[in-house]
């Protein structure tokens, strides 16, 4: 995906540059370390809130707001205007731009997700891009490793599987993306600017841009009998 596809009025200029070096958005994602060359010290200009777990070098911008029981383990940069909510663990190279929310429980890593970007409770993100104002329900998981450990492979605009030099790779979401609840994503999924997954949909390969996918589910439905189900103490139950 050319990285046009991710940038918006929103991002950061410096960033905007920085992204355009590259020739795609992989490429952008092989260099991630070099967007933490100037992190040489911990800066926290932000509202930390209680047990809150920091390591490592870490950037906090202003107006954003760590929750409690929250895990960073740096080289982390976290721009301005940004909630990270509870339970969270943001880690590995994971850049925040500003006014992003990162929901209860999610797992960030090794990951961009550009301005406006929101993730909700209990997802997944790792060695992958959010574009801007791309939006990602609950339960989403872009898996970032094959099972036999390999080289992982994508999809081109013409439709021909090429190597992606990677053995991580998640995904790369276009701006104005949105995946529904329990999306999941198989490694090196690439889903075009402008396109929304609906729930439940287990995506492999590239999408968009401007597209709906959709799962197309069959239900087996029958009759059951009313079970008036026991009650008390169980084997593992104590109470």
């Amino acid at each position: 995906m050319d990285v046009e596809q991710l940038i918006d009025d929103t991002v950061d200029p410096a960033l905007a540059k920085w992204l355009r070096k590259w020739p795609n958005a992989i490429e952008a994602l092989n260099h991630i370390s070099e967007l933490f060359g100037d992190l040489k010290k911990t800066t926290i200009l932000g509202d930390v809130g209680e047990q809150v777990s920091i390591s490592g070098l870490v950037h906090i911008g202003k107006g954003t707001k760590i929750h409690p029981f929250v895990t960073i383990q740096g080289p982390v940069y976290i721009g301005d205007n940004v909630s990270v909510r509870s339970h969270s663990i943001i880690r590995s190279e994971a850049y925040i731009a500003s006014n992003c929310v990162v929901g209860h429980s999610a797992d960030v890593k090794r990951s961009i997700c550009l301005n406006g970007a929101k993730m909700q409770c209990g997802i997944f993100l790792g060695d992958s891009i959010l574009g801007a104002s791309a939006r990602v329900g609950s339960g989403v998981i872009t898996a970032n490793r094959k099972f036999n450990q390999t080289e992982v492979s994508f999809i081109d605009a013409d439709k021909k599987a090429r190597k992606s030099g990677r053995e991580f790779f998640g995904a790369i979401v276009g701006r104005y993306c949105r995946l529904g609840a329990n999306v999941v994503t198989y490694p090196g999924t690439i889903i075009q600017e402008h396109t929304w997954v609906g729930g439940g949909c287990v995506l492999h390969g590239t999408f968009g841009p401007d597209q709906f996918v959709t799962v197309k589910q069959d239900l087996l439905i029958r009759e059951k009998k009313r079970v008036k189900l026991r009650s008390g103490k169980g084997e593992y139950e104590h109470v």
